[in-house]
This record gives C-alpha cells, sequence and structure tokens, in this order.
C-alpha cells in the first residue's frame, strides 16, 4: 500500500521537469555583442549544415576539401592545408578519411617524389555532385533570412576577416 509520500516513477518525472524547468537566461548586453551574436549565428548555420549533409556523411571540413581537391587537381595536401587555415595532421586525417571512402586518390608527384597530389575519384564526384546539391539547398536557407542587398553586404563583410 502506498503512502502519502510515496509516488509512481512517472509522477517523479513529470513533477521534476516543472521543476527543472528554467527560465531564460539573462544576457546582461551579451546580445549586443558581435563576436557573441557571430558565434551564434555560427551554431545555426553549422547545425542546418549538418541536417542537409547527414546523408551523405560528409563534414564541412570534408567537404571543402574535396571541392578544392575537384577544382586543384593534383594538389597537395599542405596546400590545402594552408588555404584552410589547419595543421598538417588534422589535413592529413581528413585526406585519410576522404581516401578511405574511396572519394579521392593520393598520387606521387612525377615532379617531386616526396610530394603526393590529390584527386577526386569517379565516386568522390558524384558524392560532391550530390554535396553542391545539399550546399545549394543550405545557401537557399541562408539567404533566405536576408534581402538581396544585405545579404551582399554581410558576405562582403566576412570576407573583410579572411583577407
Amino acid at each position: 500500500m502506498r503512502d502519502e509520500h510515496s509516488s509512481t516513477r512517472r509522477e517523479r518525472k513529470s513533477a521534476s521537469a516543472k521543476t527543472t524547468e528554467k527560465p531564460a537566461l539573462h544576457h546582461n548586453k551579451l546580445d549586443d555583442s558581435t563576436s557573441y551574436q557571430v558565434r551564434m549565428a555560427y551554431v545555426a548555420i553549422r547545425r542546418h549544415f549538418e541536417a542537409v549533409m547527414k546523408r551523405l556523411d560528409l563534414t564541412q571540413k570534408q567537404t571543402s576539401v574535396l571541392w578544392l581537391i575537384e577544382a586543384n587537381p593534383g594538389v597537395s595536401q599542405i596546400a590545402l592545408a594552408n588555404e584552410l587555415g589547419m595543421d598538417r595532421a588534422s589535413m592529413m586525417a581528413i585526406v585519410d578519411r576522404l581516401e578511405e571512402r574511396g572519394v579521392i586518390v593520393r598520387k606521387r608527384s612525377a615532379e617531386d617524389g616526396r610530394r603526393q597530389e590529390l584527386y577526386v575519384t569517379a565516386k568522390g564526384k558524384k558524392v560532391l555532385a550530390q554535396a553542391k546539391a545539399a550546399i545549394h539547398e543550405h545557401e537557399k536557407w541562408i539567404a533566405a533570412k536576408f534581402s538581396k542587398a544585405d545579404l551582399a553586404a554581410f558576405v562582403d563583410g566576412l570576407k573583410r576577416f579572411s583577407r
């Protein structure tokens, strides 16, 4: 027999949910911080990107590397790392992963035997075409938040950080 102090698991869970709900955090002007807004925009954009790319099992970095290899056949890992602001070890891990999936191949350079050149495979071209279609949808999602003029100004402003 239950006494007045005992409760079912469901009752405890329901009561716990009610007592642990917290009001939104006070930001104390954090919302006015450009860095904070850039970070929050990045989080939202990354989540959306991951959702549209999930079926392809590609990360943002892997997609960028695959895209750049297609655009620059024979490119080196070092050149890719420099372009994307990554360290060599991280780039090697990405290249290894893409090679394991059969979307790129490494070939020893005919001009410099120490250098590895990277090329997209036929399978990689198919995967990249699907990725570009998904990215197009992702870009439309971002663009829908701006007028054409505002989007152009926003993109121009972002480019100032990487020039």
